[in-house]
């Protein structure tokens, strides 16, 4: 370590064992804050399983609301999970997509239709929308990537005083804890517009109203899955920062005058 002068204040520098501790406890607590997700991501599966002894209704009600919202007309169609080489996540029925590209909405019908509602809703989104909409779809895996991108910068060391004249890395420095959780934001935000409509699409089916009561609960169970992934990792990121900003910015020890 040594000692240099800024704006009439000594600093001493940090060692590289102080970076290597900072990194090692801002892992630490970065893990800590992100463990609730394993147990927030069991609840919709959870509900999913539930729904299971109702799904020749969810199935049934599934293909009429993709006639009657018009979207088969627009070339949107279920391929059966079930009989598709595809990943086991949605073979098993634990989750459902839709491929913007293929208009395709991938499921097992067999076991989870009631997830298809939210996939017609993403495709309402992505076909039936407005601008402000399709952005909101066009900006969540970017918004996935700056997330990333900010955890990076979460554990950048800190080599020179807070007093030095701040530029636009020190900014995003500062702020990649909000940075990272605005990122994610938009897809948040696109997935419940996706459920809304998924809602609306069921209800329009004839959905009775019990299952639509179990699809919210489900749903919303999923929302908590997105939103607990931009609230948590972007305090993730923020605590980060502050760790990091602690073992590796110089110390400030005194005025220079002091050491005259």
């Amino acid at each position: 370590m040594s000692t240099y002068i800024y704006d009439g204040n000594v600093y001493q520098t940090r060692s590289p064992l102080n970076g290597l501790e900072g990194y090692i406890a801002a892992t630490a607590v970065s893990g800590a804050i992100l463990s609730p997700l394993a147990y927030i991501g069991k609840l919709p599966v959870r509900q999913i399983k539930k729904e299971e002894q109702y799904n020749p209704i969810y199935k049934d009600c599934l293909y009429k609301a993709l006639h009657k919202s018009g979207l088969y007309d627009m070339g949107v169609d279920i391929i059966k999970a079930q009989n598709a080489d595809i990943s086991p996540e949605y073979k098993s029925g634990r989750n459902a997509a839709y491929l913007i590209p293929d208009k395709k909405v991938i499921i097992n019908t067999n076991k989870s239709a009631c997830l298809g509602f939210h996939e017609l809703g993403h495709a309402m989104n992505n076909l039936m929308s407005k601008y402000g909409i399709k952005y909101l779809t066009k900006m969540r895996y970017p918004g996935y990537v700056i997330a990333g991108i900010m955890e990076y910068f979460a554990i950048f060391s800190r080599t020179k005083p807070k007093e030095a004249q701040r530029n636009i890395m020190d900014i995003i420095e500062d702020n990649c804890g909000k940075i990272a959780f605005l990122a994610m934001m938009p897809m948040v935000a696109e997935e419940a517009i996706a459920s809304i409509r998924g809602m609306k699409l069921a209800e329009e089916a004839g959905l009775p109203k019990e299952l639509r009561q179990n699809m919210k609960k489900l749903l919303s169970k999923a929302l908590m899955t997105y939103g607990g992934k931009a609230v948590l990792g972007g305090l993730a990121v923020y605590a980060s920062r502050k760790i990091m900003d602690y073992f590796t910015r110089p110390k400030n020890i005194g005025n220079f005058d002091l050491f005259s």
